[in-house]
Formats: structure tokens, sequence, C-alpha cells
């Protein structure tokens, strides 16, 4: 059997029944970050990996590898609703790379680390055939503001910072030899400036009545489905709620891509996917009221285990697909 024949979710899984879960461990493998007790607070850590030819293209901008090194790893801290304490990386890169190349990567991930108001406060170095960047984020968070995958409780509403689309359609565009990204501007700089939702994930965490999160970076259907999964629950979306960026839209019509793709299975998107009990979505409004990033109901919370997607009168199982490692 090959690694290929599991997939992600099942290597999760043997890593979960492999790896034992330590004193003061409040959250082990299976969620955004671990979550670890530290007196009064818990202290998270999350790490992500971004690779070359796998998660950016060989000629991609020192600012396109940078901003997504950082952001990668920030928005997991983000999705437990965490304040990020620091950042550190392992990077692996070739030894004929060029070396301003190098330090302009470098000098993005430092300026984004400080847009985002923490720091890369260390790492390592090592020779690789190509690029690699490792890094791990660690953040904190008080005990009682903890979010997780696995709160979500029937009767909550399903919520969603920003809007989707954009990025996977920046991405398409970047690998499809028949679509030129320099003619799409917008969505190159989408794919260039990839922001995590700090500030959003922190006054979620604030607000009571606010159950579960996760960031939706495999894809809307599959990160529904984890929360399905995690809180052994079933979830019900109106299509027509959920947000989609009109930079998608008119990247579909005119190319002819799949709206779907974009909005249900593409990822990246670094969004906050999150459930709510209904009381607390008035309190939810008045948080974000003025705030740059919007917030929308797209569906509700409901007993069982599974995901529906609402099209009109007509309703469908939402396929469990999306980005998927080792798929």
């Amino acid at each position: 059997m090959k690694l290929s024949d599991l997939g992600e979710e099942e290597l999760l899984d043997l890593t979960k029944d492999i790896c034992e879960v330590g004193p003061g461990v409040e959250i082990g493998i299976g969620d955004d970050a671990a979550a670890i007790e530290m007196g009064d607070d818990l202290l998270l850590i999350s790490t992500d990996m971004i690779l070359e030819d796998s998660h950016f293209t060989s000629d991609a901008s020192a600012k396109q590898i940078g901003r997504k090194a950082v952001v990668t790893n920030l928005s997991d801290i983000a999705a437990m609703g965490g304040e990020s304490i620091g950042l550190v990386y392992s990077i692996g890169a070739p030894v004929d790379e060029d070396a301003d190349f190098f330090t302009d990567i470098l000098e993005v991930m430092n300026d984004s680390a400080r847009e985002h108001d923490t720091f890369v406060v260390g790492g390592d170095l090592n020779e690789s055939d190509s690029f690699v960047i490792s890094g791990t984020a660690i953040g904190r968070i008080e005990k009682e503001d903890l979010l997780t995958r696995s709160g979500a409780k029937p009767g909550d509403v399903i919520g969603l910072t920003g809007e989707l689309g954009s990025v996977p359609a920046a991405v398409r565009a970047e690998l499809d030899d028949d679509i030129s990204l320099d003619d799409w501007k917008n969505l190159k700089e989408v794919l260039n400036n990839p922001v995590a939702r700090s500030e959003e994930g922190r006054i979620l965490s604030r607000i009571e009545g606010v159950n579960s999160a996760i960031d939706v970076t495999d894809g809307l259907a599959s990160d529904l489905w984890q929360i399905s999964r995690s809180s052994s629950v079933g979830l019900s979306v109106d299509y027509n709620d959920i947000p989609v960026d009109t930079l998608a839209e008119d990247f579909s019509a005119e190319n002819s891509v799949e709206i779907d793709d974009l909005v249900l299975y593409g990822g990246e998107e670094f969004e906050l996917l999150f459930t709510v009990e209904p009381e607390s979505w008035e309190d939810i409004e008045e948080e974000f009221q003025g705030h740059a990033t919007e917030v929308t109901k797209i569906g509700r919370v409901v007993e069982g285990d599974f995901v529906k997607l609402s099209k009109g009168n007509r309703e469908e199982k939402l396929p469990d697909k999306g980005f998927e490692h080792f798929g």
C-alpha cells in the first residue's frame, strides 16, 4: 500500500493513533493548532510547509513566496482565535539560488509578520534541491476563548468572513497555459497579497456563543466537512448566501471555468468559517460594523452527519472534496 492509497485524512487518523497525548495537552492532533496548558492561558502551536512546484511555481515572486509562508502559518492561529507570539522557520534552498532573491523572501517574511503584529524569531537554514519553507506559528489564548473545529452545535448559524473564489481563480490563471495571469492584474494582486484573518479570529473568540471555527484553506466544501466530522453534526448551507468575489465571477464567465470549482472546491482563501448560536449573531454584526471584513450568514447546523447544499428548492449532498495532500 502506498501513501496515495490512504490520502491525507487517513494519514492524519493514523498519526493520531500512533502519537500519544501528553499531560497538559488541551487539543492535540486534528485541529488547526495544538493547544497546551500554560498557566491560565493556552499555548497554541501550529506548523505548515510550503514547497516549490506544490504550493508555488518555480517562477513565483519573492513577495508571493514570503507572504504565503507567513500567512499560511498565522491563519491556523487565527482559526483558533489566538494571538500570535512569534514565528520560526526552517528554510531549504538550492546552493545556486540567487542570494538577492533569497534576501527578498526574508524581507517579505519579516514585513508580513510585522503587518500581522508578530515577529519572525528564529529558525534553521539548509541546502535542498528546491525551495521548501517549513514554518511554526506560536500563539496564546485565554482558555475560555479557544475556538475549535469540534464545538459546533445543532441550532448554530454558520458564518463566513470575506468572499470566496478569487484566490483559486488566480491559481487557475497561473497554472493554465491558455490564460495569462498578467491579463488579470487584480487576481495577481490577490495571489501576491494573502492576509490571515488574525484580528477577525480574536473578535470571534471573544463573542459569547461562537462555538467553532476553521480557516478555509482546503476549500469551503472540505472545511465544512471538517466541522461536520469533528463536531458530529450536520451542516446545511444555502448556495445563494455564499459570498462570491466578483473577480471570480468575471474570471469564470470569461474562461468557461465552473464557478463551483472556485468557490466550493478551491483553497487557500484564509477566510474563517465559524458557527455561532443564533442569538449571538447580532453581536457579531455589531462587532464587525465598520470593519473592513464583512461577515455573512450562509447556513445552519443541524442534527446528522452530512453537509448539504440548498440551491433554490433543491437540496443535495455536498461532496467531501477539495485540496488534499497524498490524494
